[in-house]
């Protein structure tokens, strides 16, 4: 077992504000990271999702630029890439009308800058996140064809800066292949507003009680388990460990599990898409977790649904390294959909965990029927994987 320490930089922030026309807008979140600042400028509705420098243009200077939250990017990026355009300030805004809903507030650590900069917010301009609702009324107002890009708003930031020491804690099998190791993970941490049961104790509660199992039994491969730190900060935690994987070492690990929020109260059954990018191996392995996976949920009649892989845990430092990746999910902030309930139950139009990144993400937050269930899903295929990969393409 060892302690891997991590210096993250975090910030205790006292708000974010957005206001358009002198008034206050409601549904506005700060961004972790993001630069201090009070900035008034007209705004400018960013095409596509600001993933792309094309999609950032002179016409842009000075205004603060206004990007759908879509897309396949980090939020950093896209900071970087306005900031480089020359925009004065910088508002992501939630086009999906499920997050927040009612229930958007100013506590609430909505987003990070990401992973895969390290970004530097010295050199970024300030930012704030806007709620669908109030977001779709500026950007009706700006789509109108009278003079639609004069309108000018502000955009406040503030925080302390606090360094801080983190650590994962790490421990790995002492039988099994430590040339084909199967790494499963969860993060420790929570969000400054929420003890974070659901998000995710259950996930570190299901990995302590699967080791405890393991420990009777002997593995052919070995598997290492992590706790990572600081997740919700913007993937640090796993993110130093991969960062800081030699080749050779990064070559020995032959898949990522990733058990992150796993007793949702209106849960559903997420599976981790792995059809997709079939022709490469970290694809092909995807595909293969996948499979296992949903073998287990049919052997005990239970329907599933498939998880989209969006690189929002912490498999998605692993996916960097072209480690196929793989896991369970029961939901999170968008709602449930009828279909959903006709297949797990709950209520249709809700959603999945009410409490997500909220203070009432305690022990009451948990269905322990789900939970249960995901504890032996997840110890279904860290078994399997222990004993056999075959069919797993490995070495890559």
């Amino acid at each position: 077992m060892s302690l891997q320490n991590i210096v993250t930089v975090q910030r205790n922030i006292t708000g974010a504000s957005i206001i358009v026309d002198g008034i206050p807008q409601t549904e506005v979140a700060y961004i972790i990271y993001s630069k201090n600042g009070n900035i008034t400028a007209p705004v400018t509705l960013i095409p596509n999702f600001g993933c792309n420098a094309s999609d950032f243009s002179k016409s842009g200077e000075g205004r603060i630029a206004l990007v759908n939250r879509g897309g396949d990017c980090d939020t950093g990026k896209r900071l970087t890439l306005a900031t480089a355009a020359g925009a004065s300030g910088f508002i992501l805004w939630d086009q999906d009308p499920t997050i927040f809903r009612n229930s958007f507030t100013n506590e609430i650590v909505e987003t990070a800058l990401g992973r895969h900069g390290p970004y530097d917010a010295s050199k970024l301009v300030p930012s704030a996140v806007l709620g669908f609702r109030e977001g779709q009324a500026l950007v009706d107002k700006l789509q109108l064809k009278s003079n639609p890009s004069n309108k000018s708003i502000t955009v406040i930031h503030k925080f302390r800066p606090e360094t801080v020491s983190t650590v994962n804690l790490i421990a790995t099998t002492k039988g099994g292949n430590q040339s084909a190791i199967i790494t499963v993970g969860a993060h420790s941490d929570s969000v400054h507003t929420g003890p974070g049961i659901n998000d995710d104790g259950t996930g570190v509660v299901a990995q302590i009680e699967v080791a405890r199992a393991l420990s009777k039994y002997s593995v052919n491969n070995a598997i290492r388990f992590c706790w990572w730190s600081a997740e919700e900060e913007g993937l640090k935690g796993s993110a130093y460990y991969a960062d800081h994987l030699s080749k050779p070492e990064a070559a020995k690990i032959v898949m990522n599990l990733n058990f992150d929020m796993i007793g949702s109260p209106n849960n559903i059954y997420g599976v981790f898409d792995g059809g997709f990018s079939l022709d490469t191996s970290a694809g092909k392995g995807r595909a293969h977790i996948e499979q296992t996976i949903l073998g287990y949920f049919k052997q005990i009649g239970k329907p599933t649904v498939k998880a989209a892989v969006d690189g929002r845990s912490d498999y998605g430092s692993f996916m960097k390294l072209n480690i196929p990746t793989g896991g369970i999910f029961t939901g999170a902030e968008g709602n449930k959909t009828v279909e959903e309930a006709r297949l797990f139950g709950g209520k249709a139009g809700e959603p999945y965990d009410p409490c997500y990144h909220k203070a009432c993400d305690n022990t009451k937050n948990v269905n322990y029927d789900a939970f249960l269930t995901g504890v032996k899903a997840f110890a279904y295929t860290v078994a399997k994987y222990a004993q056999n990969i075959e069919g797993v393409p490995f070495p890559r």
